[in-house]
Order: structure tokens, then C-alpha cells, then sequence
């Protein structure tokens, strides 16, 4: 009688346990991908479909109002040379496009111009905050303006502020974005930041400020100590000339002398020293030299 029942109760309710996006999911791969493999390989496959699911879907109650779901791309993705955006990872991010203190800013009579700075600025930041980079096209379309209109607003901002915007552009090092050189330049030169720390103010890598900060004093020796035309420079550094001359336009608007070159570098060098005579071996820090060791005839 008992085992009546559990049958009963099995054939009942076995349908139900099979209504889930799992069971869906398995049962067309089976019937539109019967070569795919089998029973073991599909359920491994279905599980990564939706550990991706997942990964995309945002509950509604994380959404407020003014705010939407946007693909960025990840921070970690590098790109390389036409690379598709079909074959780079992106992530979904919670872009805020209007909150209540624009509101009250609209019912004071600020400016809209400030108010949609301000914005871009905003949605820029909370998709590096959750991993992701927007470009500028992203920005436009998500605040219905040109593309051209965003980026010189986005630039007034760095240029004003001192700040860097995270975005694609920048963090990824792709176009010719020249604020983040200039403002890069003058924190490493002007205010005597070490690379660790212009790095982590400027959403850029060690080796890009490195690279900026190096490329100016070599355009600097090139140019002030050994009287070279930007022509000659660009020929002799192998790089281009829009930007060597940017760099000559920094060096001039800085008032950049020898000792403020020559000094910056000569500190970071000393600093990358340290770091390699430190370097742990064995997972002790050793600093003086070992013996070599014997040679086997």
C-alpha cells in the first residue's frame, strides 16, 4: 500500500521538478545539438549557460529609479589591434542617468550644461566601480547627446579638477587622449608624486605613467639640453610627431628645467632600485650578493 502511494505520488509531481530553465535548456540542446555529447557533457555545458546567466541577469531590486542595466567592458579585458567587441569579455553595470539631486538642481536653475557634466562623470565612475570601462560612444547613448559634445565636456572636467574620468579610452590606453598625459605629467613633475601613487589617482598602470613621465624627459633632453627640432625628436625618440610636441607644449606650460626633470627620474629610478635589491628569495628578503655556485664538471 505504502509503495502504491509513493508511486502514485512520483508520477503526480515528477513533471513539476522538470518545469525549470535547466531541464528547457537541456532538452533543446538535445534535440537542436544531438552531437554534442553526452548526458554528462550537455549537463556541464547547461551549467556554465547559466553560471553566465547569472553573472548577466540583475535583480530588479537592485535597480532604482533613473538607473539602467549597460554592457561595459571589463577593466582587466586588454585590447589589441582590431580586436571585435564580439571576441572582448564585458560586464554588466548599473548606470544611474537621473537621481533626485539633479531634480533639485533643474527646480534651482542650474545649469544643464553642469548637470550633464556632472552625470557623465557619474556614470563613468560607478562602471569602474563594478569592473566595467565605458567609452565615450556609451556615454552618448546613454545620455541621448553627441559623442563630440561629451568628450569636451568630459575633458573641461579633467582639465578644471585636476581628475581623471575613468574611461575606456584611458584605462584601456586607446586614441589619442591627451589630458591624461598632461595631467599625469604635472602630478609626477609639479607635485612630486612617486608612480605608485599618480598610478592609483589616475586609473592608470605603473608602466603607463613610466611611460609618460619618461617619454617627457627624453623629449626634454632632446629638445632643451640638445637644442633638437621636434622633427629631429620624433626622428630620434621613433616617435610620432603630434606627440612630441605635445610634450614640448607640457615642458613650456610647466616651466619644466633640468632639476625638475632630472630630479623626478633620477628618484624613480633610485626607487625601482630598492624595490629590486628587496626583490624576496625563498621568501627571504636578501639584499647582498650571493656566491655563485659551483659548477659541476
Amino acid at each position: 500500500m505504502r509503495r502504491s502511494q509513493d508511486s502514485y505520488r512520483e508520477a503526480q509531481y515528477r513533471p513539476q521538478a522538470a518545469k525549470t530553465l535547466r531541464q528547457t535548456l537541456i532538452r533543446f540542446i538535445q534535440r537542436e545539438f544531438p552531437r554534442l555529447g553526452g548526458p554528462w557533457v550537455i549537463d556541464l555545458f547547461v551549467d556554465k549557460l547559466l553560471e553566465l546567466v547569472d553573472i548577466y541577469r540583475i535583480a530588479q531590486n537592485r535597480l532604482k529609479p533613473g538607473q539602467t542595466v549597460w554592457q561595459a567592458v571589463a577593466v582587466d579585458e586588454r585590447p589589441r589591434y582590431r580586436k571585435p567587441m564580439t571576441e572582448t569579455r564585458q560586464v554588466p553595470v548599473v548606470i544611474t542617468i537621473a537621481d533626485q539631486e539633479e531634480v533639485e538642481d533643474l527646480r534651482n536653475r542650474v545649469k544643464r550644461r553642469e548637470i550633464l557634466q556632472r552625470g557623465l562623470v557619474r556614470a563613468a565612475n560607478d562602471a569602474y566601480a563594478q569592473g566595467g570601462v565605458l567609452t565615450v560612444t556609451d556615454l552618448a547613448l546613454l545620455f541621448n547627446h553627441s559623442a563630440s559634445w561629451v568628450s569636451e565636456l568630459i575633458r573641461t572636467y579633467e582639465t578644471e579638477t585636476g581628475e581623471v574620468v575613468p574611461r575606456r579610452g584611458n584605462i584601456h590606453d586607446m586614441g589619442r587622449t591627451i589630458t591624461h598625459k598632461w595631467i599625469i605629467c604635472r602630478k609626477a613633475y609639479l607635485e612630486g608624486k612617486l608612480t605608485p601613487t599618480v598610478a592609483r589617482e589616475t586609473f592608470h598602470s605603473p608602466e603607463a605613467v613610466d611611460h609618460y613621465t619618461l617619454d617627457l624627459a627624453r623629449v626634454h633632453f632632446a629638445t632643451v639640453r640638445q637644442g633638437m627640432t621636434p622633427q629631429e625628436t620624433a626622428f630620434a625618440l621613433q616617435r610620432p610627431l603630434y606627440i612630441v610636441e605635445e610634450y614640448v607644449k607640457m615642458i613650456e606650460a610647466f616651466g619644466l628645467g633640468e632639476k625638475e626633470v632630472y630630479d623626478r627620474v633620477g628618484a624613480q629610478l633610485a626607487k625601482c632600485s630598492e624595490e629590486v635589491e628587496a626583490l624576496p628569495v625563498d621568501g627571504v628578503i636578501q639584499t647582498e650578493e650571493r656566491e655563485q655556485e659551483p659548477i659541476a664538471a
